[in-house]
């Protein structure tokens, strides 16, 4: 089927992953041609990362550990999984028996470590509910939790659509850094513009023009008016998706906690003049760059979250922020230390594989400041463990 080779010293492309990349292209290409010429890039995203059965996210693609593009938390570690299940206890200890959804659930390596560790506590929830857009995920979730602990499978329920109402926890980890974004040009004076997908030659090349959608012109000068640092010629990214996301988790939550993890910035540390060339970045088998366009549909594309526009809007819906800090900061606040030293040392070679796994969790250099989490809640009151070490939401 021949072979791709690619800059950024990656590695090439072939076989089955190559076909998905030229199936993924084509239909990028059809709907460029059926729109005129040229799309948006949140539709570039959504098609690249989405398409059924093609899509990044609903593919054969490997996504997650060694053999995957990246790995995440939960998959580097339990006491990831285990930290997230002592905060929902706390919400338990004060709700009572209660339910967790979890958006996005990649593996099903975190739900199966929280569910673990509360049934050691006799806490487990009335139902672990997954909503998953992506068919192929569901099904992989599915085989590793019936294998793993086959014995609360009963307690699992994978949903098609968001509920109408919910009370319990509900979880994002590394889910809204993978919404499809707009790309952005900021100019002296509006009317600003906007980067789009279109075809060259028969490739897929970005292209600037007018702003496809009013939405835009509304955020960008609210951007503008609270961010000193933005001047003529900064790129960067727009989600308008987060809003009527927020809006639903909100309305759905009749009383409960809202746990999002990510990697961003507050929105001063986002529109840094540093970030001009934008927050967008991509993986391919654990190397990162920056073009979007290079492996349709078996790379991540991926970009950070601003998290002041994430408490803003739950704020607008009626939730309260109830935390903010950096994963580090928030695992240490669960217990992790308490976790590490009950760790077995007699086994040198495990102890030190469990070290290392730590340490990508909570410096600063690796996981630990990069990632954030974010609280907000609805009828749940004191503070929570997650954020006693530190809690910056007045930096929001």
């Amino acid at each position: 089927m021949g072979v791709i080779k690619k800059p950024y010293n990656l590695p090439a492309v072939e076989g089955p992953a190559l076909a998905n990349s030229k199936e993924v292209t084509r239909l990028l290409t059809e709907a460029i041609r059926r729109h005129g010429g040229r799309i948006t890039f949140d539709r570039f995203m959504d098609i690249a990362m989405f398409a059924p059965g093609r899509g990044y996210y609903d593919s054969i693609n490997h996504i997650f550990g060694d053999s995957g593009d990246f790995t995440t938390a939960p998959e580097l570690s339990p006491f990831f999984g285990r930290c997230i299940a002592r905060q929902i206890m706390q919400v338990m200890a004060e709700q009572g028996q209660t339910s967790i959804l979890e958006f996005g659930a990649g593996s099903g390596i975190l739900a199966q470590t929280i569910l673990m560790e509360l049934e050691k506590f006799n806490q487990l929830p009335q139902t672990y509910y997954i909503y998953d857009i992506s068919p192929s995920l569901r099904k992989r979730q599915f085989t590793r939790l019936n294998n793993a602990i086959p014995n609360l499978i009963d307690r699992l329920v994978w949903l098609n659509d968001m509920p109408e109402s919910f009370n319990g926890v509900i979880l994002a980890n590394e889910v809204l850094d993978a919404m499809p974004v707009h790309k952005v040009l900021f100019r002296q004076s509006p009317p600003h513009a906007e980067t789009f997908v279109t075809l060259k030659d028969n490739r897929l090349v970005l292209e600037d023009g007018p702003l496809s959608i009013s939405a835009l012109h509304d955020e960008m000068y609210k951007i503008v008016q609270l961010c000193p640092d933005i001047h003529a010629g900064y790129h960067s990214e727009v989600n308008l998706g987060l809003k009527p996301w927020i809006a639903r988790v909100s309305q759905m939550l009749g009383q409960g906690l809202v746990l999002l993890i990510d990697y961003g910035f507050t929105r001063r540390e986002y529109y840094q003049a540093i970030n001009h060339q934008g927050n967008l970045m991509c993986y391919f088998q654990h190397r990162a760059h920056d073009d979007p366009l290079l492996y349709p549909g078996i790379q991540d594309v991926t970009c950070h979250v601003d998290f002041s526009l994430v408490a803003n809007t739950f704020r607008e819906q009626g939730l309260q922020v109830a935390g903010y800090t950096n994963q580090g900061f928030f695992l240490a606040g669960c217990g992790l230390e308490e976790m590490y030293s009950e760790l077995d040392s007699s086994d040198e070679e495990a102890f030190i594989r469990h070290t290392r796994c730590l340490e990508q969790l909570i410096l600063p250099g690796a996981m630990g400041e990069t990632f954030k989490v974010i609280a907000l809640s609805k009828g749940i009151s004191g503070p929570l463990i997650g954020f006693s070490v530190v809690d910056e939401q007045d930096k929001l």
